[in-house]
């Protein structure tokens, strides 16, 4: 195993925010996730369920690839708990499995909806402030692109597709799940103490994220929660309201 992930450890000069590769990778990306949510906006319910398990399967393998990488060929942290597996992007990873597995439809109407308003947020935010999705290597930097090119994949399909944002109470059911995955993520914050820092709320650990860092430094780790996840509620909300008024306009037309 270690001798395979030494192989795919290609050296690479770490990408620019906003140089060639970011910009080129971006708009490659941007289009083959559109054209696909709208090549699959008309699958039905078994067809559905194929595509969120081929999505999450992927994430899935890619991720324990990505981990035993930083554990073995690239290890920084805390070894394992370095690559922790739970931050808002990986969420998608474990919801497009269940919702694939889960025959319940409210509860994946849930999961949908915070697929759609949350996640799709924190996938353009990462192709918009790149600097933690550029490596200074190839694979690690192909992984985390085409990762987050699948969450707004998986956002678009949903809402292409008319599983989501079809009445604008139904923000309340993505949200409410976000906020549940940050009591999830909080949990595991203190019993893992100081050493990961899901969600980037750890009342041990300073926030690596722009402008929050100041926040947490300056402010304290309650403050840096509360405001980032009031950033990220008005954010898909945005999200939400925009997808709405698409939505009611394509009707009337």
């Amino acid at each position: 195993m270690q001798e395979f992930l030494e192989k795919t450890a290609w050296l690479m000069e770490k990408p620019a925010s906003y140089g060639a590769f970011h910009l080129i990778a971006t708009v490659i990306l941007m289009a083959l996730v559109f054209i696909c949510a709208y090549l699959l906006k008309n699958t039905n319910d078994k067809q559905n369920r194929i595509v969120l398990f081929s999505v999450g399967g992927f994430l899935l393998l890619t991720e324990v690839y990505k981990i035993l990488f930083h554990i073995y060929v690239n290890p920084y942290n805390w070894g394992f708990f370095g690559t922790f597996p739970f931050q808002l992007c990986s969420v998608p990873m474990y919801l497009s499995l269940f919702c694939a597995l889960c025959k319940n439809k409210k509860i994946n109407a849930w999961l949908y909806e915070f697929m759609f308003s949350v996640n799709m947020f924190g996938g353009l935010m990462a192709f918009i402030e790149p600097s933690g999705i550029n490596h200074g290597y190839l694979t690690l930097t192909l992984h985390a692109y085409i990762w987050h090119a699948l969450l707004i994949f998986l956002g678009l399909y949903l809402y292409m597709s008319k599983r989501v944002c079809l009445d604008i109470a139904s923000y309340k059911k993505g949200i409410i799940s976000y906020y549940v995955a940050c009591i999830v993520a909080q949990v595991f914050n203190i019993i893992f103490k100081g050493k990961i820092n899901c969600f980037y709320i750890s009342p041990f650990v300073q926030s690596p994220l722009a402008v929050f860092k100041n926040i947490y430094a300056s402010c304290g780790w309650l403050v840096n929660m509360f405001l980032l996840m009031l950033g990220i509620t008005i954010a898909s909300a945005i999200i939400y309201f925009v997808g709405y008024i698409i939505r009611k306009k394509q009707k009337t037309t």
